[in-house]
């Protein structure tokens, strides 16, 4: 199973229960099932937006921790710049 199948499957196993919890099926409380199950699908958005933010930042930070990408890095930059001349 490639990673896309595992993603598309993960979100239709949970779009089916939170579906199932929406429409009453699921045995919820009132205050749940009213309040805080239609909100789910927004807090999730925001948490992945959150991760995705803090790894790029935490990534962005130790970039320079890997001393031979950023020597060619800055090599082909210096390339570049000698070819716009």
């Amino acid at each position: 199973m490639t990673r896309a199948q595992q993603a598309v499957t993960t979100f239709a196993i949970a779009g089916g229960i939170w579906l199932l919890g929406l429409f009453g099926i699921l045995p919820l409380s009132e205050t749940v099932q009213s309040e805080v199950w239609p909100a789910l699908p927004l807090v999730a958005l925001v948490s992945l937006g959150a991760y995705a933010f803090i790894n790029i930042g935490y990534n962005l930070l130790v970039f320079r921790e890997c001393p031979e990408a950023y020597q060619e890095l800055m090599q082909e930059i210096q390339e570049a710049k000698d070819d716009l001349r």
